[in-house]
């Protein structure tokens, strides 16, 4: 997707998910995710409650919405937030996948900056922020520095680095980042209503042969690997992959449990609150799976169903419980520590008594004799 304007706003007010159903390996059974009478996808997307496409289908509250804009301008349905792509979204931890636009300042041979070079911002409800376990904030150039500003702790904050290399780009080397071509950092916890931008020291025009561009971006972790190539090629990827941390309000957990009105996590679930910003978040208990957001969404899962979800052993059986299941010897064994071994049969030449007198005990063997 591309731009022909210097500068890319890019304001999220409502956000949209995606979830994949954990599928048992032997259980066919689905989960509910959504409300009652409420759709729970747009396109290949999932849409798991709390978020939803329709009035009446999503979470309202005073830090944002978990609305779902379902978009069908493209050919097919898009969940988006503001102009920005949804591609998918973790319930269990929290997390949103969009595709966020990147920061390219380009310019020609003779030093002079391109029209269409991008300096991207993001805005979201108190509720979301940007993943500091699963993002970098990255510079590729061989003339480049970068910041990344916003707000942390309700005051404003930059961050920067600096990429330098010649023109002959010989110490360059690809799967690393280490302000040769390419620097990274770290994202502050809590970071919020960011913008970033790339700059050059001058104008690219030293090496603008090998590198005519400055690039920034949030990009997440495991999609990103330097390459040398990206010196120039990251001028056609206007946006790239990045992931937002979300939750339920602006309250912990603990807090919420004075306030019952305000707490959403159902039946057979735990809550645990958000560090990275405000806020909580539900999770189905151990030996339970669904949509922990729902009333009734976690239910038990029936470990007996497969050998990869429990770890019975030969001669015992599975039974299932609710959140667990147990492995009781089958007919004809008994327990010895974690075995089950063979019972044994009395002899039928031989006959064991055991004679309990006074303090004592007397152990008799009895032989038989067979005429």
């Amino acid at each position: 997707m591309g731009f022909h304007s210097t500068l890319v706003q890019v304001q999220v007010t409502w956000v949209g998910v995606m979830l994949t159903t954990t599928t048992m390996a032997a259980a066919a059974m689905a989960y509910p995710l959504a409300l009652p009478n409420c759709s729970d996808s747009c396109g290949d997307v999932k849409i798991p409650y709390p978020f939803g496409t329709t009035e009446g289908c999503y979470r309202k509250e005073e830090s944002g919405y978990f609305f779902i804009n379902c978009n069908n301008s493209y050919g097919q349905p898009q969940p988006m937030i503001g102009s920005l792509n949804v591609t998918n979204i973790s319930i269990e931890e929290g997390e949103m996948d969009i595709v966020m636009y990147s920061s390219i300042n380009c310019y020609n041979q003779s030093g002079t900056p391109l029209p269409n070079n991008t300096q991207p911002w993001l805005q979201v409800p108190s509720t979301y922020t940007v993943s500091v376990t699963k993002n970098k904030f990255a510079a590729v150039g061989c003339d480049t520095y970068a910041y990344l500003n916003g707000v942390l702790n309700g005051e404003q904050f930059s961050i920067g680095c600096l990429s330098k290399c010649s023109n002959n780009t010989h110490n360059i080397v690809d799967g690393t980042c280490s302000g040769i071509g390419c620097c990274q950092i770290d994202i502050p916890t809590g970071l919020r209503d960011i913008n970033f931008a790339a700059y050059s020291f001058n104008s690219h025009k030293e090496v603008w042969f090998v590198n005519p561009c400055s690039f920034a971006f949030i990009i997440q972790s495991d999609e990103f690997s330097f390459s040398s190539a990206y010196l120039t090629s990251l001028q056609n990827n206007r946006t790239l992959p990045m992931v937002l941390d979300w939750a339920i309000g602006k309250e912990t957990c603990e807090e919420v449990a004075l306030n019952k009105g305000n707490y959403i996590c159902g039946a057979n679930s735990n809550c645990s609150s958000r560090t990275n910003g405000s806020g909580y978040r539900c999770k189905c208990k151990k030996g339970y799976e669904g949509n922990p957001y729902l009333e009734e969404g976690c239910q038990d899962i029936n470990e007996c169903v497969s050998k990869d979800l429990n770890d019975c052993k030969s001669n015992q059986d599975c039974i299932n419980e609710p959140g667990s299941y147990h492995c009781p010897c089958i007919g004809g064994y008994h327990a010895d520590g974690d075995a089950c071994v063979a019972d044994q049969p009395a002899s039928k030449s031989s006959l064991a008594i055991n004679l309990t007198v006074g303090k004592y005990i007397i152990f008799f063997l009895v032989k038989s004799n067979t005429y």
